[in-house]
C-alpha cells in the first residue's frame, strides 16, 4: 500500500505542471565511445528539453523511483516494447531512445521518440557530429530542438477557454528583447531555438519568462532567465567570460626570457593563469643560448605543462695555418684550409682534439675546449720535412723516371693520373702495379714494392707504337690498326668498325632473303613445268617472270654489300699504313 502511495505521490506531481506532454529519456547506449560522453550527452539533452519550457521532463531520478517502487527488473538493453513498458510505467506520453556510435573521426547520434499510447516509434533523430566533447554537446542541442520541432504540437499546453456561454480564447501579448554581447557574433538561443547572432533585436516573443542562451566559440555559454514585457523592448547586454586554461613553462637551464605571441611573461619557471584557449606561439630567450620557439595549445580547464631544454650557442675556432690548404680534424671531421691559409669552424660546446697536417709536413695537434658564443683563435706553423721523409711512420715514397716525353702514369688504387717524371709520391707501403702509356708510345705495366720510410725508384721507357702492328690490327679487324694508334685516330677506327659490323649484319641477312627468293623462284618454274591450259601456263609464267626479276635485285643488293665490306676492310688496312700518323 505505502508503495501504491508513493507511486501516485510522484506521478501526481509530475502531471501537475500546466499540462504539457510528459516525457522521459531511458539512458543512452552506445558503440566505441566512453561512459563520460554518454552520461553528459543524456544530461545535454534532458537539460535543453527541460529549457525548452516545452515538455513536462521527467527526469533519471524521478523515473528510477517510479521503477523502483513498481519493482520493474530490465535485463540491459531496452527495445522498443521495453520502452513502452517503461513508458506506462513512469505515465510519459514520449519516451526517447538514444545510440551514440563512434567512428575515427565522427560521432553518429540515434534517437527514436517512442509513442508510448501507439506503442510505436513516432519519431527519428539521427546527427553526424565531428571534433570532440563539445561539438557532441553541441549536437545534442541542437537535437533537442528537432524533437521540439517533431512533437511540441502535442506538448502544447491547452489555453483556458471562459464559461460564458460561447468560448473565448485568451490573448497573447508580446514584447521584444535588443540583445548585444561583448565580442560581438555570439548564437542566440531563447528556449532552445536558435534565433540568430549579437547584436539583434527580437520582436517576435510572447510576453513571460523566458530562456536564454549565449554560446560563442571559446567562451562560456552564458544561460540566464529573462522576462519579456507586453509592448516593450527590453536591452539585454551581456560580458561572455572566455574560457582558459594555465600553462606551466619549465627551461634548462632555469631564467630564460618567456615571449606568449611577442609578449614578455616573465622568466622560468612560469606559471601563466586565466589564459584564453587557444594556441599560441612560445619564445624563450637566454644570454649565450640558441632562442626556442615552439607552439602550444592551452586546453579549456587544464593546465598544460611545458618543459624545453635551450641549446648553448656554437663557437666558433678559427684557425691560421703556415703553409696554406692544409688537412685539418676536428674530432675526426675533416675540414681544409683555404688558399689564404684560414679556416673558421663553427663548433658546439665541448672538448675538441684538432689535427692539422700536410704532405711533406710534420703534422700538429692541439686540444681546446668551446665554450658558448666562444671565439678560440689558433695560429699553427707545420715544420717542412725533408725529401723521402714521411709524416706517417706507414707512408714510403714513389719515384718514376722515363726517357719518353709526355708519358702519364696510372696507380693502382689512385684515381689521379700522374706526369711522369713522378718524385717522392707518397704511398702506404704495399704492393703496387703502374701502367705507363702515352701518345704514339706502347703502353707498360709494372709492378712496384713500397716499403715504410723508404722511397723505391723505378724507370719506365715505352716503345714507339709499329706501322707494321697497326697494319696487323687493321688486318685482323677493320679498324683495329686506328685503335692501336692512339686518339687522333681513334674515331676512324670506330666508323671502319661500325661500318664493317653493320654491313656484314646487312649480308648475312641478305644471304638469306637470296636463299628464300630463289626456291620461291625453283617453285614458280616447277609449276610453269607442269602447267597444261593456256590460261594455267600464262599465269604460271607471269609469277616466274616477276620472281626472276625479285631475284636479281636480292643477287645485285648482296654484291653491293660484299663490294662495302671488302671497301671498309681495305680502307682500314691503306689508312692504317699510310695515316697511322706514326
Amino acid at each position: 500500500m505505502k508503495k501504491l502511495l508513493t507511486t501516485i505521490g510522484l506521478l501526481s506531481s509530475i502531471f501537475a505542471q500546466d499540462g504539457k506532454l510528459a516525457v522521459s529519456i531511458l539512458d543512452f547506449t552506445g558503440e566505441d565511445v566512453k561512459e563520460k560522453f554518454l552520461r553528459a550527452c543524456y544530461q545535454q539533452l534532458e537539460t535543453s528539453l527541460i529549457e525548452s519550457n516545452r515538455f513536462t521532463v521527467i527526469e533519471k531520478s524521478q523515473r528510477d523511483e517510479l521503477l523502483k517502487e513498481q519493482e520493474f527488473q530490465s535485463s540491459g538493453i531496452c527495445d522498443e516494447a521495453c520502452a513502452v513498458e517503461i513508458g506506462k510505467m513512469v505515465g510519459a506520453e514520449y519516451l526517447m531512445l538514444g545510440e551514440i556510435i563512434g567512428f575515427a573521426d565522427l560521432y553518429q547520434v540515434n534517437i527514436k521518440i517512442i509513442n508510448i499510447e501507439k506503442g510505436d516509434v513516432a519519431e527519428k533523430v539521427t546527427k553526424q557530429i565531428s571534433g570532440g566533447m563539445g561539438e557532441l554537446l553541441n549536437g545534442m542541442e541542437e537535437a533537442s530542438r528537432e524533437i521540439v520541432r517533431r512533437i511540441s504540437s502535442g506538448g502544447q499546453a491547452q489555453q483556458p477557454v471562459l464559461q460564458t456561454g460561447l468560448p473565448t480564447a485568451v490573448q497573447k501579448t508580446y514584447g521584444s528583447v535588443d540583445i548585444s554581447t561583448d565580442p560581438l557574433g555570439a548564437n542566440i538561443l531563447i528556449d532552445g531555438v536558435e534565433r540568430g547572432v549579437t547584436p539583434k533585436t527580437i520582436a517576435d516573443l510572447e510576453a513571460g519568462p523566458h530562456n536564454l542562451t549565449l554560446v560563442y566559440p571559446g567562451y562560456e555559454r552564458l544561460q540566464k532567465r529573462i522576462m519579456v514585457e507586453d509592448g516593450k523592448t527590453i536591452p539585454i547586454s551581456e560580458y561572455l567570460v572566455p574560457k582558459t586554461g594555465s600553462l606551466s613553462i619549465l627551461s634548462e637551464p632555469i631564467g630564460a626570457t618567456v615571449y606568449l605571441d611577442d609578449f614578455p611573461k616573465g622568466q622560468t619557471p612560469l606559471d601563466v593563469n586565466e589564459l584564453p584557449v587557444k594556441d599560441y606561439m612560445i619564445r624563450l630567450t637566454l644570454d649565450d643560448y640558441q632562442v626556442l620557439e615552439r607552439r602550444v595549445t592551452v586546453q579549456y580547464a587544464e593546465n598544460t605543462t611545458q618543459k624545453y631544454t635551450l641549446d648553448p650557442l656554437p663557437g666558433k675556432l678559427n684557425l691560421f695555418t703556415s703553409p696554406s690548404n692544409v688537412t685539418i680534424y676536428v674530432n675526426g671531421k675533416k675540414y681544409t684550409s683555404s688558399s689564404s691559409g684560414i679556416a673558421s669552424i663553427d663548433l658546439p660546446v665541448g672538448r675538441y682534439t684538432i689535427q692539422i697536417s700536410k704532405e711533406g709536413y710534420e703534422p700538429k695537434e692541439e686540444n681546446l675546449s668551446i665554450k658558448a658564443n666562444d671565439r678560440v683563435e689558433l695560429d699553427i706553423n707545420l715544420k717542412k720535412l725533408p725529401a723521402g721523409v714521411s709524416s706517417n711512420p706507414d707512408m714510403g715514397f714513389l719515384s718514376v723516371a722515363s726517357s719518353n716525353k709526355k708519358v702519364r702514369l696510372k696507380i693502382q688504387g689512385i684515381q689521379e693520373i700522374q706526369q711522369l717524371p713522378l718524385d717522392y709520391y707518397e704511398l702506404i707501403y704495399g704492393t703496387y702495379n703502374l701502367k705507363a702509356f702515352g701518345i704514339g708510345l706502347e703502353s707498360k705495366k709494372k709492378s712496384v714494392m713500397i716499403q715504410q720510410q723508404k722511397t723505391t725508384k723505378v724507370e719506365i721507357n715505352l716503345n714507339p707504337k709499329q706501322r707494321a702492328k697497326a697494319v696487323r690490327y687493321s688486318l685482323m679487324f677493320p679498324g683495329g690498326g686506328q685503335m692501336y694508334t692512339g686518339s687522333k685516330s681513334r674515331i676512324r677506327g670506330l666508323i671502319y668498325a661500325g661500318t664493317f659490323i653493320g654491313t656484314g649484319a646487312l649480308l648475312s641477312k641478305g644471304i638469306s632473303t637470296y636463299s628464300d627468293e630463289n626456291k620461291l623462284l625453283d617453285q614458280y618454274q616447277a609449276n610453269y613445268n607442269a602447267a597444261t591450259s593456256t590460261a594455267e601456263i600464262d599465269a604460271t609464267w607471269a609469277l616466274y617472270e616477276q620472281q626472276s626479276a625479285t631475284v636479281n635485285d636480292a643477287q645485285t643488293n648482296l654484291m653491293i654489300l660484299s663490294t662495302t665490306l671488302v671497301s671498309a676492310w681495305l680502307t682500314s688496312i691503306i689508312d692504317s699504313y699510310f695515316f697511322s700518323g706514326l
